[in-house]
Formats: structure tokens, C-alpha cells, sequence
């Protein structure tokens, strides 16, 4: 499985988005391990970062969705946390309405 960014700007972000992809495969029977590649504009090399689904990641994978759920299901949005990643984020217009 393998993810195509064009920047390492939140890999971490990605990294847990690739493991939500390897869990969906496991759940159908597909064993797989993830791959993100970073392809920026100005630069001639890649950067790969290898990605493995662990039973710790699964575990905190399980609290996410159900945190996740929590949230879908809530009547009220919980209120939002200022933070200096936020402009930066892919979300930042619908927090800030």
C-alpha cells in the first residue's frame, strides 16, 4: 500500500491515515505493510517512510474510531482548540466559521 504526498509537512497524520488503510485491508484478509512516499517539487530524491499495522497500532486505532464515533454522535461540537498548526491545517475553514 503506498501513499504519494508531495510534502513531509505532518507525516504523522499520514502515517496513521496509512494505518487506518492496512487496518480495512486486514478486516477483509489482506495482510499487507504501507509505504509513504514524499515527492516535493524542488528536490530530485523521494523520501520513503515504511509503515507496519501492530497490534499496538491496531489497539489505538480501535480507541480512535470509537473516540470518533463519540464525537458523530454528539449533539454539540466540543469547542475548538486554538493551535499554531491550525492555519495549516486542511480543516482550518471549518473550525473557524
Amino acid at each position: 500500500m503506498v501513499e504519494l504526498k508531495k510534502s513531509d509537512a505532518d507525516l504523522n497524520s499520514t502515517k496513521w491515515q496509512v494505518l487506518l488503510y492496512l487496518k480495512k485491508l486486514k478486516e477483509k484478509g489482506i495482510i499487507r505493510k504501507g509505504k509513504i512516499e514524499v515527492i516535493e517539487k524542488k528536490k530530485q530524491d523521494k523520501k520513503i517512510h515504511y509503515v507496519e499495522l501492530t497490534q499496538e497500532y491496531e489497539e489505538e486505532l480501535d480507541k480512535l474510531l470509537l473516540d470518533i464515533e463519540k464525537f458523530l454522535s454528539s449533539e454539540k461540537p466540543p469547542i475548538a482548540e486554538r493551535s499554531s498548526k491550525c492555519k495549516k491545517c486542511a480543516y482550518y475553514e471549518y473550525c473557524n466559521i
